[in-house]
């Protein structure tokens, strides 16, 4: 079966799964002011959007990939003869992406086999999603199991993340005013997590950064513990990559060996998650 993969641009993939001709990544968008500005991995662009959102009080917002771009890459994809289609989104309970690609994509259950993937996270998550997709794949696995594994993997995969200023991620209304409250008020730092639902909730509030970083390592102990088949991480910051290496220090000091990807938060994700934001992702090996 040939098989397409549709997935949104805060996953921040590779430029190898960009450079695909069966993958089609959907950008979402900042706006700001009167200008608009697609999503983006670009290293220089990423910074440049950074730096701004430092400099300035006014917040950008975010909106959803384009449905006109969506429909082109469907029938792009059923033009060029695909089969099916595996469709991965950032957490349903943050955004409407999801709902938004599966009314889409009831206009070709006709034409694909259609599997919709909600990753309960974002980012590197979605990531791991495509490339184990496109792994099952090759592998010769039908599309039932391909579907169960990516499913098992969205439900045990775990985002971390710490943000220096709470106010635009409830602005953003991805976490209620009373955690921004307890973050102002108390001096600490909430570590935010995505719970098993996908929202944004408040996960453990600690009081300085060091105590950040140790329960990261200790995170990472459960989840060695519970893995038998091993985990990879992920570090995504907001522009302050000194503070995603010196964590990957700290556990490559207990765990040498260990699989790490570091890099920006996509300015969608930067949007809410603000400068010197910085989270963890545990993300399981599939069982063997």
């Amino acid at each position: 079966m040939k098989t397409a993969y549709i997935i949104d641009s805060s996953s921040s993939i590779n430029e190898t799964l960009r450079n695909r001709s069966d993958v089609y990544v959907q950008n979402l968008e900042v706006t700001w002011g009167d200008a608009a500005y697609t999503d983006t991995t670009d290293l220089s662009l990423m910074k440049e959007f950074y730096q701004r959102l430092e400099s300035t009080e006014e917040l950008p917002k975010t909106s959803q990939p384009r449905q006109g771009k969506l429909s082109e890459s469907f029938e792009d994809i059923v033009q060029k003869g695909f089969d099916s289609v595996i469709i991965i989104t950032l957490a349903s309970a943050i955004s409407g992406t999801y709902n938004t690609f599966r009314m889409i994509s009831e206009h070709y259950q006709k034409s694909l086999d259609i599997r919709m993937i909600d990753s309960k996270g974002t980012s590197y998550v979605e990531e791991r999603l495509l490339e184990y997709a496109i792994e099952l794949n090759e592998a010769g696995f039908d599309l039932d199991t391909i579907e169960e594994k990516l499913i098992w993997f969205s439900e045990q995969a775990k985002i971390y993340v710490v943000i220096e200023d709470l106010n635009a991620i409830v602005k953003g209304g991805r976490l209620s005013s009373f955690g921004a409250f307890l973050g102002s008020t108390l001096k600490i730092r909430p570590i935010l997590h995505f719970d098993d639902e996908g929202k944004v909730e408040v996960f453990e509030k600690v009081r300085t950064t060091k105590k950040v970083y140790q329960r990261y390592l200790t995170l990472v102990d459960e989840a060695v513990a519970k893995y038998p088949d091993g985990i990879d991480l992920a570090l995504a910051h907001g522009d302050c990559e000194d503070s995603a290496l010196e964590v990957k220090e700290l556990i490559l000091e207990k765990y040498p060996e260990m699989s790490f990807r570091v890099g920006y938060l996509t300015p969608v994700l930067g949007t809410h998650g603000g400068k010197n934001s910085l989270g963890i992702g545990i993300l399981p090996k599939l069982p063997k």
